[in-house]
């Protein structure tokens, strides 16, 4: 769990769908969004980016204008450099230090990253989602695994940092082939990941899927597990994960947006929660005797990772170690993703 360098402040630009060739199985980009399918004006663009500038506090890092949902790359050439244009006078003006956009590997080309020379683009995350050629077909992905490591290579050799977006859970992944595609990500060595367990959204060919038994999503509790496995490979290799599961949008938390599947507006924290019961237990079971009444103590900050939500790792604990009593103190001299057993309590 290696330490992150500070978070840059994003505006976000949707172009939900924009750009995409293809309508993969699990896609329903407003409803992921929270954006309409419309099309993002320069107007827009001035407006978002201006009212998010008035919002950026003294203390916050980096400004990046991203933009987001669709595949960028894949956009018409003329409306893609005009929304460039716009982002670049904010970065011209001192406002802005980047861009950043999302778009799929097969539209990674060196003609096109050549094209990009004029603007500040410092980042581009590449929606991988698997790296195995059975899954992505039956997805209708329309792109191979080999297309992801072409267009890794094509980003690092124009000197650009580069995010992998990954989705255990789609139609044909095994436990093997997710944590394959997880040890390959590692071997492409990008900067960063995001971790979105495959949901089953209203209106998606996989909800169709779904309803006639075709498929059968992650349950939460194999999500988070395998979550938790992939974020440690990942940290492991000073690989940044910066999200797991997708973010509860408006529209993502109205009644019926998700059928199915392992969404939960707190993913993240069930999975650090799950990494810090672990980090726990093995720590109790590392003591050579165990009284009934035990403290663990953690850094202030990560308190609620040690309890879990709910308090559900302190229940667990308890019953594990048939405990009568276990607290959790605050205390700043442990050192991060660290627990500290006191075996007695008074």
């Amino acid at each position: 769990m290696n330490n992150q360098s500070p978070k840059p402040f994003i505006i976000p630009l949707f172009i939900p769908n924009m750009g995409c060739p293809h309508r993969c199985v699990f896609c329903n980009q407003t409803s992921i969004t929270g954006q309409e399918h419309t099309r993002l004006s320069v107007q827009q663009v001035q407006e978002t980016t201006s009212r998010f500038l008035g919002f950026k506090g003294y203390h916050r890092g980096r400004v990046e204008v991203a933009f987001y949902g669709g595949t960028f790359l894949g956009l018409p050439k003329p409306y893609q450099q005009s929304l460039l244009d716009e982002a670049q006078g904010f970065v011209e003006k001192g406002q802005v230090d980047s861009i950043r956009f999302s778009t799929r590997p097969d539209t990674i080309t060196s003609d096109v990253l050549k094209a990009l020379t004029p603007y500040t683009v410092g980042v581009v995350e590449v929606g991988a989602q698997s790296m195995d050629d059975t899954v992505l077909s039956l997805s209708r992905r329309g792109h191979t695994a080999e297309d992801t490591r072409n267009a890794v290579k094509l980003l690092k050799d124009h000197g650009l940092r580069i995010g992998l977006q990954i989705m255990p859970g789609l139609p044909g992944d095994t436990t093997g082939s997710i944590l394959e595609t997880g040890r390959t990500v590692a071997e492409l060595k990008p900067d960063f990941v995001r971790i979105y367990p495959t949901v089953v959204v209203k209106n998606t060919v996989l909800e169709k899927w779904y309803g006639s038994s075709r498929f059968k999503p992650l349950s939460l509790a194999d999500a988070v597990e395998l979550t938790k496995r992939l974020y440690l490979l990942f940290e492991a290799r000073a690989i940044s994960v910066i999200r797991m599961g997708l973010q509860a949008s408006g529209s993502l938390l109205e009644p019926g947006a998700v059928v199915a599947g392992p969404f939960h507006p707190a993913f993240g924290h069930l999975v650090h929660s799950a990494i810090f019961l672990d980090l726990a237990a093995r720590e109790l079971e590392m003591q050579k005797t165990l009284s009934k009444r035990i403290i663990l103590r953690v850094r202030p900050r990560e308190i609620p990772k040690v309890k879990g939500l709910s308090n559900h790792n302190i229940k667990q604990l308890i019953q594990r170690f048939d405990l009568k009593e276990l607290r959790v103190v605050p205390d700043p001299t442990v050192r991060e993703n660290t627990v500290r057993v006191e075996n007695s309590l008074t």
